[in-house]
């Protein structure tokens, strides 16, 4: 997982076509905080769709809920991203990773309390199933959706906690 982290980011900070989809900026906390503005509005959005057995626009809702948090979190530290793909690389690198990084990135890293593993898996697998349910055809019902409820609060209530340190 680690070179597959570490090829991500170089491709994601220096592509051989294009413009880079990181980049290193001041902090900014004002734009993670709008990050996080914009993550809870996807997580009442959530729960509108949940109570009204959208299932589907559920599971949407509860990842971008995550991802508007993960692009909160590489604010605070000086990145931005303009995709997923990258965002999500970087923030397993520089949030999640325990393996070693660029000195001037270890105190965020200790900030952040090294988020655990499951933040990232929790991602994921909302990422996978966003593709899935955006684009598929397929009937979900409430099991389907149910998971993503309570992941995708604790995943925006923990970024917030790395804000506020």
């Amino acid at each position: 997982m680690h070179r597959d982290i570490e090829r991500a980011l170089r491709e994601c900070f220096h592509p051989k076509k294009g413009k880079p989809n990181l980049r290193k900026v001041p902090v900014n906390m004002e734009r993670a905080r709008q990050h996080i503005d914009k993550a809870h509005s996807n997580l009442r959005a959530m729960k509108m769709m949940f109570d009204n057995d959208l299932f589907d626009w559920t599971i949407i809702c509860g990842y971008y809920a995550m991802y508007h948090a993960v692009l909160a979190s590489l604010f605070k530290i000086g990145i931005q991203a303009t995709t997923h793909y990258c965002a999500i690389s970087a923030f397993k690198k520089f949030f999640v990773e325990q393996g070693k990084v660029e000195s001037e990135y270890i105190n965020y890293i200790k900030q952040a309390k090294h988020l655990e593993e499951e933040y990232a898996e929790t991602l994921e697998k909302a990422q996978e199933n966003r593709v899935v349910e955006q684009y598929g055809i397929e009937v979900l019902s409430n099991d389907d959706a149910e998971w993503i409820i309570e992941d995708a609060k604790d995943f925006v209530l923990k970024i917030e906690e790395v804000l506020a340190e």
